[in-house]
């Protein structure tokens, strides 16, 4: 999906929005739809049932968010910049939030403290800190008035501001988890994939974030399409996790 999309804005370069936005939905959809299905086959029950119904509802919930900016732009004809500021579509990602962080905190119930690298988590909080001084400090836009503050030609205002680091806040709540899971000491790495494309994904999208905010707080719109590209990444990761928890569902134990 994303060498298609960048084939189509290599020939379309003005085209990257409309393009990029009609690629999430795609995706999205995708994600949505498989983790529906695999929900409806092995039920919500047990910790693996409400880990994946807790991922399959913040997967819609994003999914409904990226809807809004396909609303918006083919409906209303709104532009990439006037997308940026604070909207309906921001309910559902911090609805997404919510229950992405769930089945992360669910999962993480399957690491035993013992397979968990100390050194490895404390560099994460360490890097993850200097990341978020980098993204609210660093641009230079983010220190004047906030009625002076413009995304490209649109004027944004303090709520923007505080929901941008609202944010990089939550992506903290994806990246430390993650990586701990990524991380942990495993003799059952075949049982336990899912799970960790599960995590790669969230920590994709959280670092997209990352760059995503960066890009909103110094006012500039040129290269934000380039995260829309790891936000496709994500959930190709999530459609092919639930493909491979289908797949392989009956070989899958519970991981210790």
């Amino acid at each position: 999906m994303n060498l298609i999309v960048i084939s189509v804005l290599a020939y379309f370069p003005s085209q990257h929005y409309p393009t990029t936005v009609v690629a999430l939905n795609v995706t999205a959809c995708i994600a949505s739809v498989s983790g529906v299905i695999t929900v409806c086959r092995h039920g919500f029950h047990g910790l693996h049932g409400q880990s994946l119904l807790f991922l399959t509802s913040g997967i819609i919930g994003w999914f409904l968010a990226d809807l809004t900016l396909a609303y918006g732009y083919f409906v209303f004809h709104f532009e990439e910049e006037q997308s940026l500021v604070v909207s309906l579509g921001d309910v559902f990602w911090i609805i997404g939030y919510v229950f992405l962080s769930l089945h992360l905190f669910s999962v993480l119930r399957l690491v035993r403290r013992t397979q968990i690298h100390t050194l490895t988590v404390i560099a994460v909080i360490v890097i993850c800190g200097l990341s978020i001084a980098y993204n609210i400090i660093f641009p230079s836009d983010f220190l004047v008035p906030t009625e002076q503050f413009l995304v490209g030609e649109t004027r944004a205002g303090f709520i923007d501001l505080a929901l941008s680091i609202l944010y990089v806040v939550l992506d903290l709540v994806f990246i430390i988890p993650s990586v701990i899971i990524l991380t942990a000491n495993r003799k059952d790495y075949y049982n336990f994939i899912p799970w960790m494309l599960f995590s790669l994904s969230l920590l994709t999208i959280a670092i997209a974030d990352e760059g995503f905010v960066h890009h909103f707080l110094a006012g500039s719109t040129k290269e934000m399409w380039t995260w829309d590209l790891f936000y496709m990444t994500d959930y190709i990761l999530i459609v092919g996790a639930f493909y491979w928890y289908n797949r392989f569902q009956n070989s899958v134990t519970i991981p210790t």
